[in-house]
């Protein structure tokens, strides 16, 4: 009995050492695959596997905001790379506090304000900024790009708040309207609403990690390991999966009350703001958009269940922009519209996001609508 006891021993041994073998080695081929994978496709996942938790491109601001971190790269699948400077922006650094004679503008806005998809002399504040040396060879003129991905209107409100008064700016750019579609899928929508949010899972896993003084174990394995960076993807997949069931659950005359409120509060403080606090110029904008009734629906956030639809609701957004800009200029306040044409549809990368010569339209749109205001403010001293 004893010989076949040691001899059970000896095979439940065996059969863990070549079940651990067995492990090890399909987890190293999965690694291996998920690697050359990541390097070579296109899709949300190779995207996620690309992503470092030691290189992480974003940053916890605030109690619920979140903006690019500095000196970070961010490279696009067409070739394009967009550069955030020291100061967290992309674009040249501006001097803090501002220098006398220096008319300075701080552009916001969500990921087409930033310039996805195009290197960093193509995008809106640098075109402004060629057309302003141009017009306006004898003046200081600076524009400061504080757009960041997914930025919705409450984003852009935190943003300026923290980041954008300290800039001390002549005139404020609110291009919105896009992003916070995505916030008619949710009920009682409230100020920095985590349903709202992109990045959601890395910014609390760094706000985390702040509090406890450096990475986990569980990021340090991601550091390493493709592998381990799947579950994050599918946890995505999933919460998506779910937003997007709701949308389409969702009628279209559902999509008008809550969030478009949401949207006209936080555009009406943020233009308060920057006109009673920093004495700004505001003018609004609605960025242009490519969609047609009918358009398939793309993997994106910002759609509700189609073309028409979604359509609809960024044309009412803008509808409410445009009355909070009204009513508060009718209070004295210094602000407009800024109208776009149409673009045409070679103008965009997608629905949303322009290419070259689409922000090179937008920005002599905006360097138009600031012509009445340039000479009264432009030998401002702050």
């Amino acid at each position: 009995m004893a010989g076949a006891s040691s001899m059970s021993r000896r095979q439940l041994f065996f059969g863990v050492v070549v079940g651990t073998i067995v492990v090890l080695v399909s987890v190293a081929l999965a690694e291996v695959v998920l690697r050359v994978y990541a390097r070579t496709a296109s899709t949300s996942l190779a995207a996620a596997l690309r992503v470092d938790p030691f290189a992480v491109l974003v940053e916890p601001h605030g109690d619920a905001g979140y903006r690019p971190r500095p000196e970070r790269t961010f490279d696009y699948d067409n070739g394009a790379r967009a550069t955030v400077n020291t100061m967290g922006f992309r674009g040249p650094g501006v001097a803090v506090p501002k220098p006398p004679g220096t008319l300075r503008i701080v552009l916001l806005g969500g990921s087409s304000t930033f310039g996805w998809g195009v290197d960093d002399h193509e995008t809106i504040d640098s075109y402004m900024r060629e057309a302003l040396l141009e017009r306006y060879p004898d003046r200081t003129i600076e524009v400061v790009n504080l757009a960041f991905d997914g930025y919705d209107s409450y984003q852009l409100y935190e943003r300026f708040r923290s980041d954008g008064l300290a800039l001390e700016p002549d005139v404020v750019i609110v291009n919105s309207g896009v992003n916070d579609v995505r916030n008619a899928w949710y009920r009682d929508i409230r100020d920095g609403d985590r349903r709202t949010m992109l990045y959601l899972g890395t910014l609390d896993q760094l706000r985390f990690e702040l509090e406890r003084g450096g990475p986990t174990i569980w990021s340090r394995i991601k550091h390493w390991f493709h592998v381990a960076r799947v579950p994050g993807w599918v946890h995505q997949q999933v919460r998506l999966a779910g937003s997007r069931s709701v949308a389409q659950d969702l009628q279209p005359a559902a999509y008008h009350w809550d969030a478009l409120d949401y949207f006209e509060r936080n555009v009406q403080r943020l233009l308060v703001l920057a006109a009673d606090s920093a004495n700004a110029i505001v003018l609004f904008s609605t960025p242009p958009s490519s969609l047609h009734p009918g358009d398939e629906h793309p993997l994106v956030s910002y759609w509700l269940h189609d073309a028409r639809s979604t359509q609809e609701y960024r044309d009412s957004l803008s509808v409410r922009g445009q009355a909070v800009v009204a009513e508060e200029a009718g209070k004295g306040r210094v602000a407009a519209y800024v109208p776009h044409e149409e673009l045409p549809r070679a103008f965009f990368l997608d629905d949303a996001h322009l290419t070259p010569e689409g922000n090179r339209r937008m920005a002599e749109d905006f360097v138009a609508a600031l012509e009445p205001w340039i000479e009264r403010r432009g030998r401002r001293s702050p």
